[in-house]
């Protein structure tokens, strides 16, 4: 049964990288085709062990070898999912390829193999059954340390990701990309259970493993988000080079980077932008982001971002946040509003959600919005 479950899961693998990169072409593309290639291998990778334990490659011996192949790309390759989903307009570089020169090595290392007898690949197959070599654990000990360290240097990149989020969204939960984090986590989960199997509760040749229904859940697991992911940067080409600025992860402050405008302008603006909360009240928008303000402003993304962080000593986040508080409060002793809860006051404020009205309303005053109100908004 887990033998069978495995192909089905192998199946599903190579069913799901189609789909992603043909489905979703609408949201993510570059991240969706490289969460493409990535489905794809690991498709392959656990397609290697049902032919070996259905018997089809003793009956074509000259695919022995070609399927694992792609093992040295694997980390890589999730490497590139994480790093075209954090960043708007990525493209892949020149540098990027260092990342797959293992697997490139191991393609070269493994030619003489693959081009040799039906016969020698025969042989191999009889070994399998046999304890592994000092050779073999070092091998396999070095593809489990190149997916750990990729897998680490992934969440790096998701966290600085995640951190950075406050400066151009006020609503980062729907962008927080909490799936791939999930997503990782299960990753990682597998490479562990892989450890395992390989190192201490090995399986037989003619058997997929006790590792099948877990590897089966996470590959559906991942279909599930990775059908439903939503735009992470509905921007125009302009504006998303800004924006992978601002998110990147620096430590220049901002007294020393370059000013893009005078105290006489900063200021004159600043009075702009609070008019235009006053009497437009953009913050009502909960899909309100540093570009579309920007847009309404009549300023660069970057522009935008200075007005803020140097006129008001504030990310995007906190700006946005305290005039919907501001209105919250206003909403929560109103008459003509006393009929709503506090989702729905939540969400005539700005907030997407009520969580995120809560931790701001508490963050900005001290106490919760329940609590605020029974004190009758006296502090």
């Amino acid at each position: 049964m887990l033998n069978l479950l495995n192909a089905i899961t192998a199946g599903s693998a190579v069913f799901l990288a189609f789909l992603v990169v043909t489905v979703r072409r609408d949201a993510n593309a570059a991240a969706n085709r490289w969460l493409g290639v990535f489905m794809l291998l690991v498709g392959l990778f656990m397609l290697d062990d049902s032919l070996v334990v259905f018997g089809i490659y003793r009956q074509y011996p000259q695919m022995v070898g070609v399927l694992n192949l792609p093992i040295f790309a694997l980390s890589p390759s999730l490497y590139m999912v994480v790093s075209h989903f954090v960043a708007a307009e990525r493209r892949f570089r020149r540098r990027d390829i260092w990342h797959f020169v293992p697997f490139l090595l191991f393609l070269l290392l493994s030619l003489p193999f693959l081009l040799s007898s039906n016969k020698v690949k025969l042989e191999e197959l009889d070994t399998l059954g046999e304890p592994m070599t000092l050779a073999d654990k070092i091998f396999l000990a070095i593809i489990v340390l190149q997916m750990v360290a990729y897998l680490f240097f992934s969440f790096r990149k998701l966290r600085r990701y995640r951190r950075n989020l406050d400066n151009i969204t006020a609503s980062p939960d729907s962008v927080s990309l909490n799936w791939l984090r999930y997503f990782l986590w299960g990753v990682l989960g597998m490479v562990a259970i892989w450890f395992v199997e390989l190192f201490f509760i090995p399986t037989l040749a003619s058997d997929a493993g006790w590792y099948s229904p877990a590897y089966s859940f996470g590959v559906y697991a991942l279909g599930y988000f990775a059908l439903r992911q939503k735009e992470v940067f509905p921007y125009s080409k302009m504006e998303a080079e800004a924006i992978n600025e601002i998110l990147q992860d620096n430590e220049t402050m901002p007294t020393a980077r370059k000013q893009l405008f005078s105290e006489e302008k900063l200021n004159l603006l600043k009075i702009s932008l609070l008019k235009k909360m006053e009497t437009e009240r953009p913050y009502l928008d909960p899909e309100l982001n540093l570009p579309s303000l920007a847009h309404q402003m009549n300023l660069s993304v970057h522009e935008m971002s200075e007005l803020i962080n140097m006129g008001f000593g504030e990310n995007f986040a906190q700006f946005v946040n305290r005039h919907r508080v501001e209105e919250s409060k206003k909403l929560l002793f109103s008459e003509k509003h006393a009929h709503l809860s506090m989702v729905g006051i939540a969400f005539e404020a700005g907030f997407n959600s009520k969580t995120a009205f809560n931790m701001a309303f508490k963050k900005m005053t001290g106490v919760s919005p329940t609590e605020f109100r029974e004190k009758g908004g006296k502090m």
